[in-house]
């Protein structure tokens, strides 16, 4: 009687699944494909919020020795140049010599109509300290007049930057009523509250407001 041979599977046969195998162990390499397709949607996710928010520091960086004046008019009253910005100012602010100016521009809005406001000009000093003078004495002075021309002087900030900053202007309002309090808004939106001889800096508008309200108990 001859023996009886054992059919040992293959390869291919160690891989067909009996007809009751579970859905749930059928289900389990299509997790494992997308789960790779998750990580690299989040991967990317992660990769663009990076490159918005260095794109939006370098912008920011980039405007630093920037000024933006408010009230030049426009037309043959002042003729935009360099030169003729770099004198204004130097008029407007008692300054010793006239700052270099490197470039002045108009913003990039529409042409205003008869008896609408002027564009404001974007100046860009070559000396970041100029900028940093100007800027001081635009903040104490307020509304500037030179040659029939009410002026003010602010930094060029970025619309996102301007926003954030403009966000404390409520907690700023209510620090100007305190004595023996100094505060500043550093770059780019960071509110820092000097009381007792420490800093206390602050990022949130709401937090900030807390600690003003611990100050006034």
């Amino acid at each position: 009687m001859p023996p009886k041979l054992h059919k040992t599977p293959g390869p291919s046969q160690s891989l067909i699944r009996p007809v009751g195998t579970s859905t749930s162990d059928a289900a389990c390499p299509a997790d494992m494909c997308s789960a790779p397709v998750v990580s690299l949607d989040m991967s990317a996710l992660r990769s663009e919020i990076v490159r918005a928010v260095v794109s939006e520091m370098r912008t920011s960086r980039s405007r630093h020795q920037n000024i933006r004046i408010v009230g030049i008019p426009e037309g043959e009253s002042f003729t935009l140049t360099t030169s003729s910005v770099s004198e204004l100012l130097k008029e407007a602010f008692a300054l010793d010599k006239p700052p270099l100016v490197d470039r002045a521009h108009r913003t990039l809005a529409p042409k205003p109509k008869s008896g609408d406001p002027p564009r404001p000009v974007i100046a860009r000093l070559h000396y970041y300290e100029n900028c940093v003078a100007i800027l001081r004495k635009a903040r104490r002075q307020q509304r500037i007049t030179v040659s029939n021309m009410k002026l003010s002087v602010f930094p060029d900030f970025t619309a996102k930057v301007a926003r954030a900053r403009a966000a404390f202007n409520e907690v700023r309002t209510q620090l100007r009523a305190m004595e023996g309090i100094r505060y500043g808004t550093l770059f780019p939106a960071r509110l820092r509250i000097t009381h007792g001889g420490k800093h206390h800096d602050f990022t949130c508008p709401v937090e900030a407001g807390r600690f003003v309200a611990t100050l006034t108990k």
